[in-house]
Parts: structure tokens; sequence; C-alpha cells
């Protein structure tokens, strides 16, 4: 009996391992990133932008903010760009779905280009936008 126990344990333990079946093991944390993350702020640190469009995210701007959709796999990004009165100068532009990685140190690769980001606390993330020219401040829902 002690012998038919032991040969089955190996068998036992494979079936009970901690993959969920899509190559992902339950020890491997959800990425910081994945969620929906709204538009709330946008600061210009360079250059120089005088009357050009900016994300739409202030309470009276004639579009809705830009948000970012991460699912475990792919992005979706939704962008309305406004004039400095609010008044609406693009409309609503969707990118994506598209994959997504995390290539380490809070860099991400969206379709095969990079997306710095850093993150304040759990509910924020800031991202560089035109060459670093422009930060964006995103808040997740």
């Amino acid at each position: 009996m002690k012998k038919i126990i032991l040969l089955c344990m190996p068998l036992l333990l494979i079936a009970c391992g901690d993959s969920d079946g899509n190559g992902n093991t339950n020890n491997e944390p959800l990425d910081s990133i994945i969620g929906t993350w709204v538009l709330v702020n946008e600061e210009i640190v360079g250059g120089d932008w005088g009357n050009s469009c900016r994300g739409c995210f202030m309470e009276n701007d004639a579009g809705s903010p830009d948000t970012f959709v991460f699912t475990s796999s792919e992005v979706t990004k939704t962008v309305w760009e406004c004039k400095n009165d609010g008044s609406l100068c693009t409309e609503l532009t969707v990118y994506g779905p598209g994959n997504w990685e995390n290539i380490g140190s809070n860099i991400y690769e969206i379709e095969g280009e990079p997306l710095q980001v850093t993150f304040i606390g759990d509910n924020q993330m800031q991202t560089p936008f035109e060459d670093g020219d422009i930060v964006q401040t995103w808040e997740r829902q």
C-alpha cells in the first residue's frame, strides 16, 4: 500500500501545481499597472507649447479625460485633446488594444515603444510625454 501511495505522490504534486493554465503562476503578483487610469493633471516642464492642444482632464473641458486601460496582456488608450480654454481641439482617438510588457525598472513596452512610469502610492502614476516636456498624472479608478 505504501508503494502505491509513493508512486502516486508525484502525480498529485504535478496536478496541484501553481499554474493557472495560462503560463502564469499564483505566486506572481499582478502588475501594478493593471487597471483603469484616468488623466488628472498635465504639466509642461520643458519646451514651448504655447497654444498647442493638451489632454482633456479639467472639470469644464469639452472632452472626457484621457484613459489608459491595462488588462493582464493588453492596453487601450482613449484620448481627447482640448485647447487651453477647454474647447475641443481633437475628437476622441482610440489607440489599441495593443500588447504591453513590463521590462523592469518601471519601464513598460507598449507595441515596441517604451513608457517610463513613476508610481505614486497605489492609486497614481506619472508618465512623461513628448520627449519628457510634459508630465501626465494618472489616477487609478
